[in-house]
């Protein structure tokens, strides 16, 4: 059961391997100018979001108008 074991675990390691070669290959193909907007787009999309949660927070509730409450006295000492 060890040797099994032993060798999922070499091959996990190997496929990670390659994956993470494969990843950096991809990555250095990307031409910078495309890298940087898409750093730039994801910087604009989260301060967006980040600063709407942050907005919602500080915008006061709004208050429920006040219920008018009717109480009927009936006197039964007639």
């Amino acid at each position: 059961m060890g040797e099994a074991a032993d060798r999922k675990v070499a091959e996990i390691e190997e496929t990670r391997a390659r994956l993470e070669g494969d990843l950096r290959e991809l990555e250095e193909r990307v031409p910078a100018p495309l890298r940087s907007a898409k750093s730039l787009l994801g910087l604009i999309v989260g301060s967006t979001a980040l600063s709407l949660m942050v907005l919602e927070r500080l915008r006061p509730r709004r208050k429920t108008p006040p219920t008018e409450v009717v109480i009927r006295v009936v006197r039964e000492d007639r």
